[in-house]
């Protein structure tokens, strides 16, 4: 987009708003999952497809790249998922030749395709509302466990404060401090993707 069609654009936006994107108040309100979906299923479609070249920085000997490339084992799933994704781009696509998974490339596209399996698996994370989070999933066990004794698993109390908000107390265990620092690194994961791809962003086209 150049200078011109920007600021056209802008204007736009600032004197047509009916013109602009529309958000639901949901939307608007939960915005970084909102982005997540999009940016997820582009980055899914990207990587449907042969792609041709590589950031100028890119190298198979990074450390980051190679750690990237070993850390991701994408399963039998992930593929269908792709293929499935083949099919249901719009038509005029069908000239670019889909991603063969048994064709040998360089190590440096094997390392890029990584990187950015590794941006699209946080976004995905993100837009699924955490589903792997350890935290999340232990507190899920023990949600069902209380349910199961028949205990509720938490408690509001009756009056309000000040503010007229109500304590809500969880039953249960507390929350052991091994699934904290899994947790953590859990986190940290996403954040590595997230990071990745601030950082090529501007690399996401073939």
């Amino acid at each position: 987009m150049n200078k011109r069609q920007r600021k056209k654009l802008e204007a736009k936006m600032k004197f047509n708003l009916p013109n602009t994107p529309h958000f639901t108040p949901v939307e608007r309100w939960n915005l970084f999952q909102t982005f997540s979906v999009y940016i997820s299923a582009g980055l899914r479609i990207f990587l449907a497809y042969k792609l041709y070249g590589v950031p100028n920085d890119f190298s198979s000997k990074d450390e980051e790249s190679e750690k990237f490339d070993s850390d991701f084992k994408p399963d039998k799933t992930f593929y269908e998922e792709l293929s499935k994704a083949v099919e249901e781009t719009v038509e005029e696509q069908h000239t670019i030749p889909p991603f063969n998974r048994h064709e040998k490339i360089s190590p440096e596209m094997q390392a890029w395709r990584a990187t950015i399996q590794k941006m699209l698996w946080s976004f995905e994370q993100i837009r699924d509302d955490f589903p792997d989070s350890p935290f999340h999933k232990w507190h899920e066990e023990q949600f069902y466990s209380l349910l199961a004794k028949k205990i509720p698993p938490m408690e509001v109390s009756e009056e309000a404060d000040e503010y007229g908000l109500h304590t809500v107390k969880l039953n249960g265990e507390e929350t052991p401090q091994e699934i904290w620092d899994a947790d953590k690194i859990y986190y940290e994961k996403i954040q590595e993707g997230l990071n990745l791809f601030a950082k090529y962003f501007c690399n996401l086209w073939d």
